[in-house]
């Protein structure tokens, strides 16, 4: 969260006027301990508990970027009723793509377990940003590492094997929920790329679908949110 807000290209004071915002702490990504300290706590589908609890008893839309967008898409599964609609964005690698990703995060898993969190910190550097942010905004690389080195270094081990074992729902899961959903993507990110969105968009019924081209497109992100909760039916 505080990356985001020093990241300052997502304003979500305009969605306050068509719905109550709350932002959740994801189990070892910001200020509260680890549940447990073992990787099968820091699977995706596990951290649902987290949205789940932030929620509370009321219906509500469950949204993320990356990683959030599996724990909506957990959550709607899990409780079809609760979750009225979902907001996706930049939704990750999946499905066939996932095993390279699991080598990735098994090896940065053994980087930081060697030789500590700054050495992983440091290798990211090499890690290709969005064309988005390397063209209009390359601060946002060191603003990135700068927040990823104060995370728990006992946790973040257990975070990257719970992200190596993990992956979407199936596509026959997803292609039954039906519920609105609105998927925001950002062109030329190998981690995030838009041929996730689309095919994300094709099993959602209820789907539509935004990518930005440009930092603007992004910057547009919250209205677009805000035009579509505004959209859904009002809860019971």
């Amino acid at each position: 969260m505080a990356h985001e807000d020093e990241l300052g290209i997502f304003d979500w004071s305009c969605v306050t006027d068509v719905a109550s915002v709350i932002r959740y702490d994801a189990r070892g990504h910001g200020g509260t301990e680890a549940l447990q300290e073992y990787d099968r706590a820091f699977r995706w589908s596990a951290m649902v508990d987290d949205l789940m609890r932030a929620g509370g008893s009321v219906p509500f839309v469950a949204g993320g970027a990356a990683m959030g967008c599996a724990t909506a898409l957990y959550a709607a599964l899990r409780a079809p009723r609760r979750v009225q609609g979902l907001v996706l964005a930049i939704p990750p690698r999946a499905w066939e793509q996932r095993k390279a990703d699991a080598d990735f995060y098994e090896s940065s898993a053994r980087l930081v377990e060697a030789k500590g969190l700054p050495a992983w910190v440091e290798s990211l550097r090499a890690e290709p940003l969005p064309r988005i942010f390397a063209e209009e905004l390359p601060s946002a690389r060191d603003l990135s590492l700068r927040h990823l080195s104060t995370m728990k270094e006992r946790v973040v081990p257990a975070i990257l094997r719970g992200a190596a074992a993990s992956d979407l729902p199936t596509r026959e899961e997803i292609r039954g929920i039906v519920m609105p959903v609105l998927i925001l993507a950002w062109a030329d990110d190998p981690w995030h790329p838009v041929e996730t969105a689309e095919t994300l968009s094709e099993l959602l019924v209820l789907s539509e679908i935004h990518v930005a081209d440009d930092l603007a497109g992004i910057r547009r992100w919250p209205e677009l949110v805000r035009d579509f909760l505004g959209g859904i039916r009002q809860w019971d």
